[in-house]
């Protein structure tokens, strides 16, 4: 497991970066990134090494949002405080991307627990962390799609995507096509929920983690490993639109 601390003090996460490399996760802490990241100077190929990214206690709310809106459904986040919210700006965060909590005092087995929660069972890792599970044996015949395991919303945007497979597809256009306007902010917020589910399931189904790529500016794009991965005909189109 890769994970970022992005800070403006990587002095004062050391004691966080050692309890992280005793667990054996690689782990670098970076004022760069974090600047990088909130002007839109770093590729996200760049970011998609890591796994998760930790948000430390050194950076604001208003700060902590704009990383959000650019990456929050994309990542496993973690946000360092002193002390936990309250239930409504829990709640509030977690729809903008925040997906656990680590306390200013986090014990080695609290700060275990919650990335093998959070993470390592979406994303099909061993309980041995920082090793990947054992990849089943490839081969080169095709795979159905797993179609049980997907909601309908979900269904709905993976159709879209392969539909425009050629080109990225904005995020109102996404917005669009699947509930017919894109001026609601909770349907922005749904989407890049929706997005992060998708790509945490075909992850688990054994599919690399950029098989939804973000292009920066455009939108989101199926990878060509997807079409390579999985069988797509008429038949499968319409089982994903319908749900039978």
């Amino acid at each position: 497991m890769q994970v970022l601390i992005l800070t403006h003090n990587i002095l004062v996460e050391r004691p966080l970066v050692e309890k992280l490399q005793r667990l054996n996760i690689e782990v670098l802490s970076s004022e760069k990134l974090l600047t990088l990241l909130q002007t839109k100077q770093v590729s996200l190929e760049v970011i998609n090494f890591f796994n998760v990214l930790i948000a430390s206690e050194t950076i604001s709310d208003q700060e902590l949002m704009v990383i959000l809106e650019e990456v929050g459904k994309d990542f496993t986040i973690l946000r360092q405080t002193d002390q936990l919210p309250s239930k409504e700006e829990k709640a509030d965060w977690e729809s903008r991307g925040v997906d656990e909590w680590l306390l200013e005092d986090e014990s080695l087995s609290g700060l275990r627990e919650k990335l093998a929660e959070k993470v390592l069972k979406e994303a099909s890792y061993s309980i041995g962390f920082g090793i990947p599970a054992q990849p089943a044996e490839s081969t080169p015949e095709k795979r159905p799609i797993p179609l049980w395991n997907l909601t309908r919303s979900e269904r709905e945007m993976l159709s879209t995507l392969i539909s425009t497979k050629e080109a990225p597809i904005s995020r109102n256009d996404l917005a669009i096509k699947i509930w017919g306007d894109s001026d609601s902010a909770s349907h922005m917020t749904r989407l890049s929920t929706i997005i992060k589910h998708l790509r945490n399931k075909l992850k688990i189904d054994g599919v690399e983690y950029d098989i939804i790529r973000t292009n920066w500016g455009e939108g989101y794009q199926l990878s060509k490993v997807f079409f390579d991965y999985y069988v797509i005909d008429d038949r499968i189109m319409n089982e994903i639109k319908t749900g039978n």
